[in-house]
């Protein structure tokens, strides 16, 4: 189904766009027909998911392509852990689905409303320093290129192609279905405690060794970090009902947003609402669920981020920079910084090629220190040999991302040999690879 001029904005509300026509697909042959089609036209697509990147990745001045209707589950394989699935369906739908069957996810982000096709594109993460982005749980995949051909794309089959593709930015063409790595379900516990800056600071390494996994939640201008541990456990559930109430309660949502709200308001006043926030929101506790309803958590009020990916072993004095950086610039900061560690891979796109990395994220309700501070972040970010999330905002330039990115060269290649007329380029495509070699120029024709 096509429709006629279409208005594109994402969750953020940071980036929009209107288009000609948005085509809602259902199946790989409505997919491949449309990618010819285009092709003829000489008309650019542009796939989307859940809109849920903060960045310009899914914009276009072409078509787009939504896949919510392209959400089936084509195959379960017990025995092997696998399932198929078509790539526009939602994480929640998968989270729902695999207890079904017995499985689980090994890692997965925060958040689940994006879809399996978007997440992996760009690099979506959850955290654990054994384990990779969600990227590296896809073990095989079908991939509708801008000639139209579907390509069918594993480890055994085309391996640097898949090595590109599982990080594809929505740049190699239209990713049809993804067959992921599960394993047996399983339950985790969760223990969320408080640690003064200072020793957060020092016990860093040794909690991200010791932890199956592990993330740090700092709210600027206080001096304490929320630190939340998961392991396995096959001990029963545990959930106290009344703390998940409030945790998910409207009440307590519109709560944390009407204090965002009040930061815009009153700039000066964030240092005191930070402390109000640690105190009612960052609480110690401890649950054990099912895996996936302890990596992922509520959707918080809408706001802004950036996020970068850094060699795992500046973790630690990346959050001291940071804090300083804040306090020269006497910015007032009013969301939290998380820090994530993610195991290194062999994806040419992803923020973890090569290295395993800490994720490092800044986060904003829009206010008045918001510009300066995502620059001063992005600043400090490139001095740290940092990659930048390729669903968050960022603002450098191609030939800094080539420099940071040894992948990027040979993503670019790939890229002109599957569309070689550019079915898939938008702005953010033409930005990330502006700096090409001339080799790459080359083999694309210019």
């Amino acid at each position: 189904m096509s429709t006629a001029r279409y208005r594109f904005r994402n969750w953020a509300k940071t980036y929009g766009c209107e288009v000609a026509a948005c085509h809602q697909v259902r199946g790989e042959e409505e997919i491949v027909e449309l990618v010819r089609g285009a092709r003829r036209r000489g008309v650019r697509l542009k796939p989307v998911g859940g809109g849920h990147s903060w960045s310009d990745i899914a914009l276009t001045d072409g078509e787009l392509v939504r896949l919510d209707g392209h959400d089936q589950v084509l195959a379960v394989d017990r025995e092997r852990c696998q399932v198929t699935v078509q790539a526009g369906i939602r994480l929640r739908q998968l989270n729902a689905l695999l207890p079904e069957h017995g499985l689980g996810l090994s890692n997965l982000g925060s958040i689940a409303e994006q879809s399996i096709a978007g997440a992996t594109a760009t690099g979506t993460h959850g955290t654990g320093i054994r384990f990779g982005n969600l990227a590296t749980q896809v073990v095989a995949m079908r991939l509708v290129t801008g000639a139209g051909e579907v390509r069918e794309l594993s480890a055994e089959q085309d391996p640097e192609l898949f090595s590109a593709a599982r990080v594809g930015l929505g740049a190699l063409g239209i990713v049809s279905s993804v067959t992921l790595q599960c394993e047996p379900a399983f339950r985790l516990e969760e223990r969320a405690f408080a640690l003064p800056l200072e020793r957060a600071l020092a016990e860093m390494d040794a909690l991200v060794e010791e932890h199956e996994h592990v993330k740090f939640w700092w709210m600027p201008h206080t001096d304490s970090v929320q630190v939340f541990t998961c392991r396995r456990t096959d001990a029963p559930l545990r959930r106290r009902a009344v703390r998940r109430w409030l945790d998910h309660s409207p009440v307590t949502r519109s709560l944390f947003a009407g204090l965002l709200r009040l930061s815009r308001l009153a700039p000066g006043a964030i240092p005191t609402l930070n402390r109000v926030i640690n105190v009612a929101y960052f609480r110690p506790g401890q649950r054990i669920d099912r895996s996936d309803r302890v990596f992922n958590t509520i959707m918080p009020p809408v706001h802004r981020e950036t996020e970068y990916g850094i060699p795992r072993s500046q973790a630690a004095a990346a959050l001291a920079q940071l804090r300083e950086l804040i306090e020269r610039h006497r910015l007032h900061v009013n969301f939290f910084v998380e820090l994530r560690f993610v195991a290194g891979d062999d994806i040419l796109m992803s923020p973890c090629y090569g290295r395993p990395s800490c994720l490092i994220g800044a986060y904003m309700y829009p206010s008045r220190s918001l510009e300066t501070y995502f620059q001063e972040f992005e600043r400090l970010m490139v001095e740290l040999e940092g990659r930048p999330h390729w669903g968050k905002e960022f603002s450098i330039d191609a030939a800094t991302l080539r420099r940071l990115c040894p992948g990027c060269d040979r993503f670019a290649e790939i890229r002109r040999r599957l569309d070689p007329d550019g079915v898939f380029e938008n702005d953010f495509v033409r930005r990330v690879f502006a700096a090409a070699s001339p080799a790459v120029a080359e083999a694309a024709g210019g």
